[in-house]
Formats: C-alpha cells, structure tokens, sequence
C-alpha cells in the first residue's frame, strides 16, 4: 500500500521522484523491517524456539536427570537426558513442557515449530514421543542437540 501510494503522489504530481521510486524505497524499507524482526514466520512460533534454548542452555544438565551415566539425585527434575554432542536428547514431560518450558505461549504451536526447524523429534503419530524411562513409558518431547543451533533464530 505504502508503494501505491508513493506511485500514485508521483502520477499527480505530488514529488519530485521519478516513476519506480517509491516502490524501490517501499522494498527497501521492508527488507530492512523484515532483517531487524528476524524473518517472516511467526513471532510466537520464533519466541518459542529462543525461549526453548533458553531453558535447556540454562538447565539442560542440572534439572534434566542423565539416563546412560552416573545416576544422581536432581531435585526440582524439568525431565531427563541422554547421550552426548550431537546426539544429545533431552526428554521433557508434557506438564513441565506446558507449564514451564512453553510458559505464556502455545505449545503445540511451539512443538510444531521445533518440528519443523529439526530440533524437536515427532512420533509419527504427534510431536511426542514414547520413551521407557524408569521401566514406565512415558510420552515425552524429545528435544535434539540442534536445539543449539538454534534453527535459524539467535536469541
């Protein structure tokens, strides 16, 4: 609209700009928005990907309770981990991913956003999968290392 506009004050006179102008300004000045706000997909669906990694980086090793290692006491316990580097997972109980986790945002909007950026792995049957923790199974979100990489989004 800002375009047609410009275009249509340059058909009647109205600036001194040449025919093209304002809808090359009117790009530009989109480009720009579209670099600062960090992309076009959803905000929320953005947040919720910064606000993930934050809860791992921040409690990824002390609140996560390690499955293939040394067995410890982990009080206040957001879930469980399990291997290392790249093939690092972090399970995550559904309540502590509503309530804590996804707190003030959608969280199935968010799970489908990790779906999709690679760091969340879906069942086939959902975004949670079915994991023996425990000797129980329990549905849980598996959150991949990718997580760090962030899936296009710094924070």
């Amino acid at each position: 609209m800002i375009a047609a506009a410009g275009e249509l004050a340059v058909s009647l006179g109205l600036t001194p700009w040449r025919e093209g102008e304002a809808t090359a300004a009117a790009a530009w000045a989109l480009e720009q928005w579209i670099g600062e706000r960090g992309g076009t997909e959803d905000a929320e669906a953005r947040q919720g990907i910064v606000q993930v990694r934050r809860f791992v980086e921040a409690h990824g090793d002390y609140r996560f309770e390690q499955l293939d290692g040394e067995a410890r006491a982990v009080p206040n316990r957001a879930g469980w981990r399990k291997g290392e580097g790249a093939d690092r997972e972090w399970l995550i109980p559904s309540e502590t991913w509503r309530a804590e986790i996804c707190a003030g945002l959608d969280p199935k909007l968010v799970a489908r956003a990790l779906a999709d950026a690679g760091i969340l792995r879906p069942a086939g049957d959902g975004n949670q999968q079915v994991r023996r923790i425990d000797g129980k199974l329990m549905r849980v979100y598996v959150i991949g290392a990718a997580i760090f990489d962030g899936g296009g989004h710094e924070g």
